[in-house]
């Protein structure tokens, strides 16, 4: 199955909701989801001159994204910070996913 970006924000929330201090990596979220979800298809290749999936590159997009349309920090959703390269739900990311 091939992810839109709005389902792996979805999903990231998911994970971020069961993480125990609410708190990942993007490279933990990154692991986590490809067990989870078990991309295929082209979310499976890897992109053409990266060192990394369609499928990671598209979870990695989540911080070059965040503040923008539907962005998790735009929106509310997630904190991210840059230092740690890691995502903190907050209480409207956790209500998201309820």
């Amino acid at each position: 199955m091939t992810y839109t970006e709005a389902q792996i924000r979805t999903e990231a929330l998911v994970e971020l909701n069961q993480s125990k201090i609410g708190k990942l990596t993007t490279t933990q979220l990154i692991e986590l989801l490809e067990d989870r979800l078990a991309p295929t298809g082209k979310d499976a290749e890897m992109a053409e001159g990266r060192g990394d999936t369609y499928f990671s590159q598209k979870v990695r997009n989540l911080v070059s994204h965040r503040d923008q349309g539907p962005g998790l920090s735009r929106r509310g959703l997630a904190i991210y910070d840059a230092d740690e390269e890691s995502w903190t739900i907050t209480a409207a990311g956790r209500a998201k996913v309820a």
